[in-house]
């Protein structure tokens, strides 16, 4: 057994360090974002308050504190925080639930801790400190009341978490409800479980095991709290990729269109930054390009198309290669405008997330304009001289 205590904590330590620098970065990525939310900032407060207990049970904090004036009370100090820190968890649930009840849940935890307080100090302060040494019966009134808070507050967490990510729509969502419900398996594991068989056995080699399970839990709600944090930064990196896959195309429209092209000072302050508007400005030029561009075109030379790409079968593109076939002929200058009643209706697209089917649909266009089938549609169509494509008189 000593073989493997030494063996946790040696592999424990460097881990719980890294977990707890990593938390508390997560925490103040996402602080902007919770500044004008409540629940978002009972989350992060929850977290803040978990890290905030983790950081005081490193070695190189103890070992600051120690020099402090907090050396004489800081194991105390350190078991009341964790008190509130599960008030914080429980006080996140209930409002989750819309159960908010903050007198009964802190006035509790203010109840504890003064319980905790007067048992310290009927043993004259020899009960409180680290989790991690304890040197106490097993029937330390102390230790087995700080138990039963952390297990009543973090228990519930645990099953709303749950129970959440059962019933969430979004997989991002799910994943992160799955993982902080993990985190709170793995509280409950070490207040229920670790602890108690530390205090009943009196074993050694399971102090071993806190560093462990407590390194667990802190990368457990780490990840959970990066979840919205990965998403974004996913979104971003493709919306920054497919507006780099749009720039043929949007260059090509906007040169024929100039004037669906917005004003450069559309977009000021912090949104010249954001990749999401600039993606969602170069769509809608795109779009607003081939509203006028098929007025170009009339309805023969678009139904030509549409057979054109259905000869291909079933792999032939769809409407985006339709659109593809008579994009040249819409861009040509020497085409002059149909004959009247003959123009082409504008594209109307039926799918239920528009904003989704419009960028696959530009994407599929701009991957499609260049294909041979479409220049086959082309050459055609001009050595054919559809109707509508008649040359535009210059003066």
């Amino acid at each position: 057994m000593p073989d493997l205590l030494g063996l946790a904590v040696a592999a424990g330590e460097p881990v719980l360090v890294a977990g707890a620098v990593t938390l508390w970065v997560v925490v103040l990525l996402r602080l902007p974002s919770a500044v004008g939310s409540a629940p978002r900032r009972r989350l992060l407060l929850a977290v803040a308050g978990l890290a905030a207990s983790v950081t005081v049970y490193l070695d190189p904090v103890t070992a600051l504190l120690s020099a402090t004036a907090l050396a004489g009370s800081c194991g105390i100090v350190m078991n009341l925080w964790g008190v509130l820190s599960a008030a914080f968890i429980l006080d996140f649930v209930l409002a989750a639930l819309s159960r908010r009840r903050p007198w009964p849940v802190y006035g509790s935890a203010i109840a504890v801790c003064v319980g905790l307080v007067l048992l310290d100090g009927i043993d004259g302060g020899t009960q409180s400190g680290c989790v991690s040494s304890l040197q106490v019966p097993w029937y330390s009134p102390f230790w087995w009341l700080l138990c039963a808070a952390h297990v009543a507050a973090v228990v519930p967490a645990m099953v709303v978490s749950a129970r959440c990510a059962r019933r969430a729509g979004s997989r991002s969502v799910r994943l992160g409800l799955a993982l902080l419900a993990a985190a709170f398996v793995s509280s409950t594991l070490f207040w229920g479980v670790v602890v108690i068989a530390r205090l009943v056995s009196g074993a050694a080699w399971i102090g071993g095991l806190f560093t462990v399970n407590i390194a667990l839990t802190t990368w457990l709600m780490a990840a959970s709290t990066a979840v919205p944090l990965l998403v974004g930064a996913g979104r971003r990196a493709r919306a920054v990729w497919w507006r780099w896959r749009l720039r043929g195309l949007w260059r090509a429209l906007v040169d024929a269109v100039p004037e669906v092209r917005m004003p450069g000072g559309s977009l000021t302050g912090p949104g010249r930054f954001s990749v999401d508007l600039r993606l969602y400005r170069r769509v809608i030029e795109i779009r607003d390009a081939l509203l006028v561009l098929r007025h170009r075109i009339d309805a023969p030379t678009v139904d030509a198309a549409r057979a054109h790409v259905r000869a291909l079968g079933p792999g032939g593109g769809g409407e985006p290669a339709v659109v593809a076939c008579w994009l040249p002929l819409a861009l040509d200058p020497a085409v002059g405008p149909p004959a009247p009643g003959t123009e082409a209706g504008p594209q109307v697209a039926a799918e239920d997330n528009p904003w989704t089917s419009e960028v696959a649909f530009q994407r599929e266009l701009a991957r499609l304009r260049d294909r041979p089938f479409v220049t086959a549609f082309v050459d055609t169509a001009r050595a054919g001289a559809p109707a509508g494509l008649v040359p535009q008189v210059r003066r």
